[in-house]
């Protein structure tokens, strides 16, 4: 009997126990379920937030872009006209206040455009050229500048460049001067005191590449560590807390690492603050083969002066009289022929009436815009007219990049501002020479 009650006692109690953890599971259930819930909805009000100041980020790069596009054209004729009137003479007062004049529009183009990198960067839209090139040229080009920087602060330069000096490569040579240009004027601006010190490496790989290092060692202020982290990202500047002894718009480095990416390169960055930065990162190219670099060298001679343009009969089209004078003016010292437009049927009823050497449209044109201006010329019943060279004159920052310029039938484009070298270099490449002949001859 006493063993009855003890087992009926048990399996009540087992029984409570069995509903205690019934009622525990179940509470520890919900506090999961709850405790799930809560980070679902902390995971999405983080998205939100991420999502928000992408959106602002965003936002402040397309008011930019667009407040850009809008300077471009006037900044074209301030760029321009400065350019053409240090070819005058000149009194010696007369000659500083046009070159103070010059630095204000080198400063507002180099922002422009920073501005329109870091847009086409953030949308995977910019696109590299692929000519071929001399490493150590460029390197040298680009150190002689950054030597007058540093000068002018009395800062000591150490410019080394270890490798093969007549290497030539393929790639594109105005972005590796711009990430070299940054790099060097980031420590430049960065440095009160002492020396800068920028070192490039070239070796050449057994699969016929160019191994490029690039290594920028400076004795400045230094980068904070909690700095260090966002020293990438766009205006970050603003973090530092001298920044109001300093000028720029903080987009040169984000500019510079996306640069790199896009050559599959990396770069690094270490800073102790107070004693100095360095920034090391690395590129490949395809070395070029000895055949092209002839071509090349022949051309680098001939592209240093203008005496094949002389005679040349060019059409410029653009809505904007004072593109047009500026044109002209540069025209004039090619000692080129030419007709101007102030839309694009007048421009397509010259091309009709004329036999042109090559034809510069802008795109936004009334009447008729540049892109049905070429269209046109493509379709010519004269074979010789419909494929004379056409180059895209424009201040539009959100169109595509040469491709798209090249399936319209544009032969090559060219941004505002622009300077007479800059259209200089484009026209060169399209029109044909008379001793082109005799260079293949060579080449061969």
């Amino acid at each position: 009997m006493f063993q009855l009650i003890v087992i009926k006692i048990i399996t009540l109690m087992l029984a409570q126990v069995q509903v205690a953890l019934g009622i525990v599971v179940l509470c520890l259930f919900s506090l999961l379920l709850l405790a799930l819930l809560r980070i679902r909805r902390m995971k999405k009000t983080l998205l939100q937030k991420d999502e928000i100041i992408a959106q602002q980020l965003q936002s402040r790069v397309d008011i930019l872009t667009n407040i850009n596009q809008e300077i471009r054209t006037p900044l074209n004729a301030i760029v321009g006209f400065a350019e053409q009137l240090s070819h005058s003479s000149l009194e010696k007062d007369q000659r500083e206040l046009l070159k103070t004049v010059e630095n204000a529009g080198n400063m507002l183009m180099k922002m422009v455009n920073n501005v329109q990198d870091l847009s086409k960067l953030e949308k995977n839209e910019l696109q590299l050229e692929q000519q071929p090139f001399s490493l150590y040229h460029t390197f040298t080009v680009v150190t002689t500048i950054l030597r007058m920087q540093a000068s002018r602060k009395q800062l000591e330069l150490n410019a080394i460049y270890e490798g093969n000096r007549q290497i030539q490569i393929t790639g594109d040579e105005a972005r590796l001067k711009q990430i070299l240009t940054n790099l060097g004027e980031n420590a430049i601006r960065y440095t009160d005191s002492g020396i800068v010190s920028l070192r490039m490496q070239v070796d050449k790989t057994l699969d016929e590449k160019a191994a490029v290092s690039i290594v920028v060692n400076d004795t400045g202020r230094g980068i904070p560590a909690t700095t260090l982290p966002f020293i990438f990202e766009h205006f970050s500047r603003r973090r530092v807390p001298y920044v109001a002894a300093v000028n720029g718009a903080g987009l040169g480095l984000a500019i510079t690492k996306g640069l790199l990416e896009l050559h599959n390169g990396n770069i690094h960055i270490s800073s102790i603050e107070g004693a100095g930065s360095t920034v090391s990162c690395n590129i490949h190219y395809r070395v070029v083969p000895a055949r092209q670099t002839i071509l090349i060298t022949q051309r680098e001679v001939e592209e240093m002066t203008g005496d094949f343009m002389e005679g040349r009969y060019v059409l410029v089209a653009d809505d904007q009289e004072m593109n047009l004078v500026l044109i002209e003016k540069i025209l004039t010292r090619w000692k080129c022929r030419f007709d101007k437009a102030v839309d694009g049927k007048a421009a397509y009823d010259l091309f009709c009436a004329n036999n042109y050497d090559m034809v510069l449209l802008d795109l936004q044109m009334p009447r008729m815009s540049g892109i049905e201006v070429v269209k046109r010329i493509r379709t010519d019943k004269d074979s010789l007219k419909a494929n004379v060279p056409v180059l895209a004159l424009t201040a539009d920052t959100t169109l595509p990049d040469n491709d798209a310029f090249l399936e319209v039938g544009f032969d090559d484009y060219l941004l505002k501002p622009f300077r007479e070298r800059d259209i200089y270099n484009v026209i060169i490449r399209h029109l044909p020479r008379n001793n082109e002949q005799v260079i293949e001859s060579v080449k061969k």
